[in-house]
């Protein structure tokens, strides 16, 4: 059902952003929030060196990208059509304001057109019509509007993102021991540093829980995006451990700041031609932590998943759409639709079921999303994309979303719409019952509902367990206003 491409891809976010108040893991301890994406595909040649020099397996891009090398290895950016332009390790143009030239999907140059003289639209932009107005009716025609896709949202929401560095390294810090996860359930855990990058300055730890168990010995994996990597770090996530997913822990502010001083945290310092901000730079990370899970020995590369909450879900939805290894993406409470969010989009609705559109993300937390997003301030209908692109550029592989009726950051009303307008792409890939989402009572976060919809649209279609539950059953009309 899901078939697995050997390649990551450059990332791309979404959703309704919250406040950046909100309880960075789940709500009541929910577990912590996974995102992992990458920048560029890697190429049959491509190699991911673990600490023991090992060579990560590559794959082939149902698109076509051009090639750089980087580091330790071959990688490839996606490029346009067949031939993608070649992707530089270094630096590429930086994206300002108006019209100026910037570096998009595999090094190529584009030349955004300035928001002031983009069209409005006032309906969801259709993920299956070229820029040109051609209808996409082939397979080939979707891999050249996926890259269109791409370039769009690097362009006017997110920013444009290094390419992925080919040399991501590990070296074990904690090595494997047994602890006790609470009363009834014991995980092996250890702890690796990653090294990447320009000079291999860049990394970060990853905390590795595995199942016990006497006769598997690999593992399905559910990256998870915390504040630390340490024995504690599983928090609710425990519950996937106990469903027998390995689980992967990294700490998302050690990626990128989540905060004004963002310019000088995490990788930001060593690629200072990209335009990207916090929610590319938390994807981008992740999708290094990709590039070494694929190689360990533990882990099943065919079955690795993310889940993220709130702002962290923006990572999980960027993430799943452009690296494709990701075999399952669970954004919790986020995804909504920004022409169906906020005060200007929804003016008869207050402000708690309104949630927030562009201008409330903006004027709160302008080192979230791209430099161009804040132009669109106030005139959301003439962004060319919106958050049903994420979901959509995710197929044909797996995706759940996971809302509240009463999220007070994100409108359900526009997280259904995000639903509805992604579905088209997945029933025209023949994917229909790959694309789930599962709305349930209550306000912003993550709480045992979400855990157990999440898991069991993994059971049932990423392992195949069989079940009956229904993902694609819409709350009542007047659920959500």
């Amino acid at each position: 059902m899901v078939s697995r491409t050997w390649f990551g891809c450059l990332l791309v976010c979404s959703a309704v952003a919250c406040s950046s108040n909100d309880s960075d893991g789940v709500a009541g301890a929910a577990g912590a929030a996974g995102s992992s994406g990458a920048s560029s595909v890697m190429s049959t040649a491509g190699a991911t060196m673990t600490s023991a020099g090992s060579v990560g397996k590559g794959g082939g891009s149902s698109s076509g990208a051009g090639t750089s090398s980087a580091g330790g290895g071959s990688v490839v950016g996606p490029g346009s059509g067949g031939a993608g332009g070649r992707a530089g390790s270094g630096s590429g143009g930086t994206s300002g304001s108006g019209g100026s030239l910037v570096t998009g999907t595999a090094g190529q140059k584009s030349m955004p057109v300035p928001v002031k003289d983009l069209p409005a639209i006032k309906e969801m932009p259709d993920p299956l019509t070229m820029k040109d107005g051609t209808k996409v009716t082939t397979p080939e025609q979707w891999k050249l509007r996926r890259q269109e896709m791409i370039q769009i949202l690097e362009d006017y929401e997110y920013g444009h993102m290094p390419p992925a560095p080919g040399n991501v390294k590990a070296t074990t810090t904690t090595a494997s021991k047994r602890i006790s996860v609470n009363s009834s359930l014991e995980a092996d855990y250890r702890m690796l540093h990653l090294t990447f990058g320009p000079n291999d300055k860049l990394g970060f730890d990853l905390g590795l829980f595995t199942p016990v168990s006497s006769t598997q010995t690999k593992f399905p994996v559910l990256i998870s995006l915390t504040s630390t990597t340490d024995e504690k770090s599983l928090s609710s996530a425990s519950v996937a451990l106990s469903r027998g997913y390995a689980v992967a822990t990294v700490p998302y502010q050690k990626l990128g700041a989540d905060s004004s001083s963002w310019k000088s945290s995490g990788f930001f310092p060593s690629y200072p031609d990209y335009d990207w901000r916090d929610i590319s730079a938390w994807a981008w990370g992740l999708s290094r932590a990709v590039d070494y899970l694929v190689t360990d020995a533990a882990i099943d590369a065919d079955k690795i998943m993310i889940t993220g909450v709130s702002r962290l879900a923006q990572a999980v939805l960027l993430a799943g759409a452009f690296d494709e290894r990701i075999a399952l993406s669970a954004p919790v409470a986020g995804g909504a639709a920004f022409r169906y969010s906020g005060k200007e989009m929804a003016p008869s609705l207050p402000a708690s079921q309104a949630g927030q559109g562009i201008t409330e993300v903006v004027d709160q937390n302008t080192y979230w999303f791209g430099p161009r997003l804040p132009d669109f301030r106030n005139q959301t209908p003439k962004l060319p994309s919106d958050q049903h692109w994420l979901p959509a550029l995710t197929a044909p592989r797996l995706f759940i979303m996971c809302n509240s009726l009463s999220d007070q950051y994100g409108r359900a009303y526009a997280a259904v719409q995000t639903y509805l307008n992604a579905k088209p792409v997945y029933q025209f890939l023949g994917a229909d019952q790959n694309l789930g989402q599962n709305f349930r009572a209550g306000t912003h976060g993550m709480t045992s509902e979400d855990w157990s919809a999440l898991l069991d649209f993994a059971d049932q279609f990423l392992l195949k367990k069989g079940g009956t539950r229904k993902f694609d059953v819409l709350p009542p009309a007047d659920k959500t206003p």
